[in-house]
């Protein structure tokens, strides 16, 4: 055969092998999320490409074996080319003709080898990790229509893979798991802040609320004996001058006349209520009927389960006790206030009231 010709079919054989390496490490890159992105978007490949990762097994089996059948042509065609035109430069030098085929030889294998590696494996590799969805988008229908044309041999291969993995003891996978633990997405979320990806509002927003997850309610409440209380047995005019010199919005009512005491919480007083019954005389008790119910939790219940019970309950205070009687011991409170500032940091409004003591204070009930 004509040199030209092989040579031109050695190049064919380079670029063929970087198809199927650039298709496997694109597989492995690629994110399934943007992929399917682009299969509602109709892109181009976008069909091929999801399909490939939902049968990754098959997939990978079959550029293995595009790639160990490409190298293995590309050294039985190129090296005789390649190893005689050496070895005919050798033998215009003072070497025996033993040792000219044996050095040509070795510089035959060295050179391919190098062209090999660099322009079918390394190359393709490194555009596939820069660039891996597009590269899925571009290469998947081609990569399909071969895997479906050698589905025989690709079929045998994978199960024989898979009959070596389940041999270890490993169940193979079909598909990546893309998924993350709250650590795993805690050191993402750090590398891209160092990358200037995020800027430090982003960063922090984000970080907050990855350690929303693991922080408990003892961590946020107010605890009962800073709690604010007024006894069940109070006037409205008392009602009305503890809710002014506090500045909250809504008290704890108890049987006692603390939390500390030992004071049943028989539930919330809020300001609007109190307000919404002119009829009622300063030196009038407080009506049951004025009372909310409270809502209990607690104090290892995570944030976000508490915040899911406050939405459902609609209440925006929880009283944190051991059980969910009333007669339970109470150990503090925590406010929707107090979840918000464990997700974005310290809230500050302008009924808030400033240095340490007002802010503990503050919280108490709000």
């Amino acid at each position: 055969m004509n040199q030209a010709l092989l040579v031109l079919a050695g190049v064919a054989l380079v670029v063929a092998n970087g198809f199927f390496v650039a298709m496997e490490f694109a597989l492995l890159a690629a994110r399934r999320g943007r992929i399917e992105d682009a299969v509602e978007d109709g892109r181009f490949g976008a069909s091929s490409a999801l399909a490939g990762m939902r049968s990754l097994n098959v997939q990978l089996a079959a550029c293995q074996l595009g790639i160990t059948a490409m190298s293995l042509m590309l050294g039985w065609i190129i090296e005789p080319v390649l190893g005689g035109a050496v070895e005919g430069v050798l033998h215009r030098t003072a070497l025996p003709e033993g040792a000219a085929a044996v050095i040509g030889l070795v510089i035959a294998l060295s050179l391919l080898s190098f062209v090999h590696m660099v322009a079918g494996e390394m190359v393709p590799k490194s555009v596939a990790l820069a660039k891996p969805e597009p590269t899925l988008l571009l290469l998947a229908p081609l990569h399909r229509a071969v895997t479906t044309a050698l589905r025989p041999v690709v079929w045998l291969l994978n199960n024989l893979g898979t009959l070596g993995a389940r041999a270890l003891r490993v169940e193979p996978a079909e598909e990546l798991t893309q998924a993350h633990t709250p650590e795993e997405l805690a050191v993402m979320l750090d590398e891209a802040a160092a990358l200037g990806n995020l800027d430090a509002g982003e960063a922090d927003l984000l970080s907050g609320a990855l350690g929303f997850l693991a922080v408990r309610v003892r961590d946020v409440m107010a605890p009962a004996a800073d709690l604010v209380t007024i006894p069940a047995t109070a006037t409205v005019a008392q009602a009305e001058e503890l809710l002014v010199r506090s500045g909250h919005s809504r008290v704890l009512v108890t049987e006692a006349d603390s939390v500390a005491a030992g004071g049943e919480v028989v539930g919330f007083l809020h300001v609007k209520d109190l307000l919404a019954h002119d009829e009622l005389g300063s030196g009038d008790l407080l009506p049951p009927g004025l009372v909310r119910v409270a809502l209990r939790v607690g104090a290892d219940e995570s944030l976000p389960d508490v915040l899911l019970k406050m939405r459902r309950a609609r209440r925006h205070v929880a009283v944190v006790s051991e059980g969910a009687r009333s007669s339970d011991p109470v150990e503090g409170l925590v406010t929707m206030e107090d979840l918000l500032e464990a997700l974005v940091g310290e809230i500050t409004d302008e009924s808030d009231r400033t240095g340490p003591a007002g802010r503990q204070q503050q919280r108490s009930t709000r």
